[in-house]
């Protein structure tokens, strides 16, 4: 087991429901946070804002440089962005990448209502 420790995030739906969260927790600890956004938001506080295109791996590319661990918030509707994203950051020489796998209430309910059609 590796015994590094990481201090530079991307956090890709930095400012959504799940990674505001995730964002503010590790903001308390110290870390450099860089927030994805595919449009020019007001960041949380102690962030630094990247807007990206997230179907253009390059953008995804070039606002991953000096990252060490790349954080997937996106929500369910982003989630076809993923793989770009986890690409660039293969590409940039992340350490880690944490894919996404939690999807908001209302695409849980979109697909369950599509079963039960």
């Amino acid at each position: 087991m590796s015994s590094e420790t990481y201090s530079s995030f991307a956090i890709a739906g930095g400012s959504g429901t799940i990674g505001s969260l995730i964002t503010k927790e590790l903001i308390s600890n110290g870390s450099r946070v860089v927030v994805l956004s595919r449009s020019n938001i007001t960041a949380p506080t102690g962030t630094i804002l990247k807007v990206v295109d997230y179907a253009n791996e390059y953008s995804l590319f070039a606002a991953l440089d000096g990252v060490q661990v790349v954080i997937s918030a996106l929500p369910g509707v982003a989630i076809q962005f993923q793989p770009a994203l986890a690409n660039a950051a293969k590409r940039a020489g992340v350490s880690l990448f944490v894919p996404s796998y939690v999807t908001t209430s209302r695409a849980i309910l979109r697909f369950n209502s599509s079963l039960t059609q």
